[in-house]
């Protein structure tokens, strides 16, 4: 790992980062397939049809975030019946609807993630980095855990997807121009760890239990720390700024 004590810009995640939003994800999704069971749907079969097939197919459609989960738990039942040559039942589309609803709102902060934020933004150039379908509502819930009480709304930034080619440009916004001089940390390999190594960019992976599938991927290397939370992160960054 580099020491680099000059530190321009560190980049923040949101969701898994500050705020705790795949359990909900996942309690629901566990509640959609424990509802296919009852309806004689095979567990393995329905998850790997959510999974592989419906889910992407509807974060093309709307994105990132908690509005395609009611259209993907809809979908995933009616594919299923459609595959057994039954007709969907209106009232479980209905129920398998209102479960991906449950996961809206904003998410409960992680312990000690907002005071370490705090911390971070004394001493060092902060701003927030994070993904969604629907801007306005991820910026309301950022709102809603309290960011906006630690941060400026300038520094939030709200991208579609995370890539290199929006991670260079969210650096461009804030005027950093050596990518080098820029830290990322975030939860996710795929959408926070890659896209920065790939800029060029220092990145701090938050080693999560129970990580989301679709962000299960290789790192493009492995220069980069890991830390169980964001507090820690933070105290590392904290060092690097002191020389240490």
């Amino acid at each position: 790992m580099a020491r680099n004590a000059g530190i321009e810009l560190v980049l923040v995640d949101f969701d898994d980062t500050l705020v705790a939003t795949a359990p909900r994800f996942e309690r629901a999704r566990d509640e959609l397939f424990r509802l296919l069971r009852r309806e004689g749907f095979e567990e393995a079969a329905a998850r790997a049809l959510h999974h592989d097939i419906i889910d992407p197919e509807m974060r093309k459609q709307y994105g990132l975030g908690p509005q395609r989960l009611a259209h993907a738990f809809r979908e995933t039942y009616v594919r299923l019946c459609g595959q057994a040559g039954r007709q969907p039942d209106p009232q479980q589309l209905e129920r398998c609807a209102a479960l991906g609803r449950t996961v809206e709102g904003t998410p409960p902060a992680i312990d000690g993630a907002l005071e370490a934020l705090r911390r971070l933004a004394e001493r060092l150039p902060t701003a927030l980095y994070t993904q969604a379908g629907n801007a306005r509502y991820q910026l309301e819930c950022v709102r809603g855990a309290g960011v906006l009480d630690l941060l400026p709304v300038e520094k939030v930034h709200v991208c579609a997807t995370k890539t290199a080619a929006a991670f260079a440009r969210a650096l461009a916004h804030f005027g950093v121009t050596d990518p080098a001089r820029a830290w990322m940390v975030g939860n996710s390999i795929r959408s926070d760890i890659n896209p920065a190594l790939e800029s060029g960019a220092h990145a701090i992976l938050i080693e999560v239990e129970n990580q989301w599938v679709y962000d299960v991927v290789e790192p493009i290397g492995n220069g980069f720390p890991r830390v169980p939370t964001f507090a820690a992160a933070v105290d590392l960054l904290l060092r690097l700024a002191d020389g240490g």
